[in-house]
């Protein structure tokens, strides 16, 4: 598939009123794709969706809560009656916290699974009967902190981790369907100025940008990810750091888990005691 065979197609990109989501809504509609973006916060979400309807794209919006399984119902149901067929899912919608797990606020755990596995499997159920018909695609937007457990983000990693089993699962389920599954582990990539993590105590903090590593661009996410639909590539890793995490815990696992014993002081105090401005108003992805 080419570029050129994206033209007409219809997508369900979740979470994509910012940052790597908005990315790949508009990736794909610059491409000829329809996209049906969503979202919890609606305001946020109309916003992206007047801007790329500016910008000449065939794009709508549903608000939605992937959390849900009745919302998730009603973004699938919304989206083939204003698009009349489903050819992509995108499973973007994602949240993070950070802080050990002895003071870890029990929510974060329920919260981070709920969002980033069962929002993910709650879409993928009900889109793959109208995946069947399109041949389409299901793709899942990892991290590579879905490699392992890592130190001080053990819920996210742990809801992550999980999420990659959901997708390498559905892969072989729907082989005989025709559908495509890829997996894309994301490595550190600018965040938008919004974006938003739980911090231990459950509350919400803006992420503050980070400036101790090289970082992606979220438009370059967002090509990665269209090749791999046109290419219909089961899994991809992104940036040169995420590539070498990846071949050491594959590979050398005993030397990945001895380099984060050693540095997990510099772990500590660099990824997770790192401030962050505290979210006052209301805050969805």
């Amino acid at each position: 598939m080419n570029s050129d065979k994206l033209n007409g197609k219809v997508a369900i990109v979740t979470g994509s009123s910012q940052g790597i989501g908005k990315a790949i809504a508009a990736e794909l509609a610059q491409k000829g794709i329809k996209v049906m973006l969503n979202g919890r916060n609606k305001e946020r979400l109309e916003a992206t969706r007047i801007e790329l309807t500016k910008n000449g794209y065939d794009v709508s919006s549903i608000a939605a809560d992937i959390r849900d399984v009745v919302q998730c119902q009603t973004l699938i149901t919304k989206t083939l009656n204003h698009f009349g067929k489903i050819d992509v899912l995108i499973n973007n919608a994602g949240d993070s916290s950070r802080g050990p797990v002895e003071k870890m606020n029990t929510s974060n755990f329920k919260s981070l699974m709920e969002t980033n596995y069962n929002g993910g499997a709650y879409m993928s159920k009900y889109a793959v009967p109208h995946l069947k018909k399109t041949k389409g695609h299901i793709i899942f937007i990892n991290s590579v902190g879905g490699f392992r457990g890592m130190p001080y983000n053990s819920a996210y990693t742990a809801s992550k981790m999980a999420q990659a089993a959901l997708a390498e699962a559905l892969r072989i389920e729907l082989y005989d369907a025709g559908i495509h599954v890829g997996l894309m582990y994301v490595g550190f990539t600018e965040n938008d100025p919004k974006k938003s993590i739980l911090d231990v105590d459950g509350s919400r903090i803006y992420l503050p940008k980070r400036i101790n590593m090289r970082l992606a661009k979220p438009q370059s996410v967002a090509k990665s990810v269209r090749r791999m639909i046109e290419k219909r590539n089961d899994k991809s890793t992104l940036t040169e750091l995420g590539m070498l995490a990846n071949f050491m815990i594959r590979y050398m696992p005993w030397l990945s888990n001895y380099i984060l014993l050693m540095n997990r002081e510099k772990i500590r105090k660099q990824f997770t005691e790192i401030g962050g401005e505290k979210v006052l108003e209301n805050y969805d992805y």
